[in-house]
């Protein structure tokens, strides 16, 4: 009953999505594998493999490579670089999390907007040494760009800046100076060695002057139940699954809202109502199904729908053009 309970206890608690990002050699693989170790999310025989892989590198003198627990691919362990975009996924008491590495180079960007399009916080990394540099201010505008509401800014490698909160307190300005333009509503600044792990799970003794949380508090208290759109049922048709002659389930991810059995549906383009019938989720009939969740639904009687349409609530349509301004985030 104990294991029962303890996987119970484990499938209800809530998911953080989350992402690094930044410059080239900011540390972002570093300080993944810093936290999946202190949250003891690494396995005997992963932890067995970085080893000796560490001992190969010998860029650490000695010291357990926390990078390579995700950098995987060969190339990425030779040249000591993120190519391409790593996840991982741990769990403490208070919130389970899915972390993707992405790649800080410049030729890889458009890997790094892929990991940030499903994220709700985004971990930007900034060399204490370097300062804020293009790239990391490229990647805090997709955040924005791609509507991540968190950005936690890690001013990493504190140590080998003697611990300086002037170094430190310099970055934030030039940061917040730049972010005043971004369309994030909440930004934290935390300084941290991910290489020695201060400020990662508790507070550095080297840095007293620094009052505020540690990186993995502030992962498990960022509230982020509100940022979901519960109000604006927008339900793109992805696959029409036709059970048999007489029945069709309509299938997609509800980008926002909610969708319950019993409530009058538009479909758009065509203009087409019904009422829903019965709203199933991946694990069965279900009683509602809601933002960012997969679904399938019937309706109670035939209609013309397809994969494109779109389905909203009749007293809440959204306004319908062939005209719109847009912001690309191009891939090529």
């Amino acid at each position: 009953m104990e294991i029962v309970e303890l996987l119970r206890q484990n499938e209800n608690k809530d998911l953080l999505r989350l992402i690094t990002a930044g410059s080239v050699d900011d540390g972002k693989s570093t300080l993944i594998g810093r936290l999946l170790y202190e949250a003891n999310g690494i396995y005997e025989d992963q932890l067995f493999s970085v080893r000796k892989a560490s001992g190969r590198r010998g860029s650490t003198q000695g010291e357990l490579d926390l990078s390579l627990v995700t950098d995987g691919l060969k190339a990425e362990r030779e040249q000591g670089i993120t190519i391409d975009v790593a996840y991982r996924y741990f769990s403490t008491p208070m919130r389970k999390f899915i972390i993707a590495d992405t790649p800080g180079h410049e030729q890889y960007t458009r890997n790094m907007a892929t990991g940030a399009s499903t994220a709700s916080l985004m971990i930007i990394l900034i060399d204490a040494r370097n300062g804020v540099l293009p790239q990391s201010k490229r990647h805090a505008f997709i955040a924005s760009l791609l509507g991540i509401q968190h950005v936690l800014v890690a001013v990493n490698k504190m140590d080998l800046v003697g611990y300086s909160r002037e170094v430190f307190e310099k970055i934030r300005a030039d940061f917040e100076n730049f972010a005043s333009r971004l369309l994030v509503k909440d930004m934290v600044f935390i300084p941290v060695s991910a290489l020695a792990g201060d400020n990662i799970v508790s507070h550095s003794p080297q840095m007293p002057w620094y009052e505020g949380t540690t990186l993995l508090n502030h992962l498990q208290t960022v509230h982020i139940a509100s940022d979901r759109n519960l109000i604006d049922l927008r339900l793109p048709v992805q696959f029409v699954n036709r059970f048999d002659d007489e029945s069709r389930g309509y299938m997609g991810t509800v980008v926002s809202g909610v969708v319950r059995p019993g409530e009058e549906i538009l479909i758009l383009p065509v203009g087409s109502r019904a009422i829903v019938k019965k709203v199933f989720s991946p694990d069965g009939e279900a009683g509602e199904a809601f933002a960012s969740g997969a679904c399938t639904i019937t309706l109670d009687r035939q209609v013309d729908v397809s994969r494109g349409n779109l389905i909203v609530h009749p007293h809440n349509v959204p306004r319908i053009a062939n005209n719109f301004d847009a912001t690309l985030v191009w891939m090529s």
